[in-house]
């Protein structure tokens, strides 16, 4: 029998405005290999047993669709979905709000990762409940390089410690609430959940090895990679 404590409540946050996908409908609901983006992201939230909830938080006009879309495929962890502030940040905030009382950790992912798999999932859970906070991501492969405004090459980082950061990231509710209530306070807005935590200073978020497949879908090239990884996946090569 799973245990009640500790609750892990995801919010899967699907409320941007898909501007660099160039077309008018959600780049959540646009399907990868005949099923919506945003179905195939919550069927593995469905899937993992160290999700308890899931809320989601969507833009208003895409409330419906994304109703129809949990009902068409029955999940049932998905317990809200409300709709999203101007910003992630307050996207965020809202799916916080909306998280059942007795959660005690969120898993904040991507509703635009549709890739994340139950072992992604899992490891990062995992490693939150040991350390309070943590981010899955994966160690750049490519030379970065830092331009200036000039378009001048400035600085060449040691690619030795460089990691890309992906979702889900995962923290102890009370801890990110913290958080949540400073950047508000200071009137700072983060993209990135990690850098709320960061910023409060004090506790250290943990990087947990994820995967490369882990994409997130942000421009039209996006799509038929991501399908080209499902394929594999179904020949049993990943994810």
């Amino acid at each position: 029998m799973k245990e009640t404590f500790p609750f892990v409540t995801a919010i899967v946050v699907a409320a941007g405005g898909s501007t660099r996908m160039g077309g008018e409908v959600s780049k959540q609901l646009l399907p990868i290999a005949g099923m919506p983006v945003i179905g195939r992201t919550l069927s593995a939230f469905e899937a993992a047993g160290c999700i308890d909830d899931v809320v989601v938080v969507a833009r208003e006009e895409d409330l419906l669709d994304i109703y129809d879309i949990i009902r068409s495929f029955g999940f049932e962890k998905v317990s809200q979905v409300v709709r999203g502030g101007a910003t992630r940040q307050q996207s965020v905030a809202m799916g916080v709000q909306n998280a059942r009382p007795e959660t005690t950790h969120l898993a904040i992912h991507d509703g635009a990762r549709p890739l994340v798999s139950v072992q992604v999932i899992g490891d990062v859970v995992a490693c939150a409940l040991e350390h309070r906070a943590a981010a899955t991501g994966v160690r750049v492969k490519d030379t970065l390089k830092q331009v200036s405004d000039a378009g001048v090459i400035e600085y060449t980082p040691d690619r030795s410690h460089l990691w890309m950061v992906h979702t889900p990231q995962v923290f102890e509710k009370r801890l990110y609430q913290r958080a949540m209530d400073a950047a508000q306070e200071a009137r700072e807005d983060f993209t990135d959940d990690c850098q709320l935590v960061e910023r409060m200073g004090g506790i250290p978020v943990h990087m947990c090895e994820g995967s490369y497949e882990n994409i997130k879908i942000t421009t039209p090239e996006d799509l038929p990679i991501a399908e080209a990884l499902l394929l594999r996946c179904q020949q049993g090569e990943g994810l």
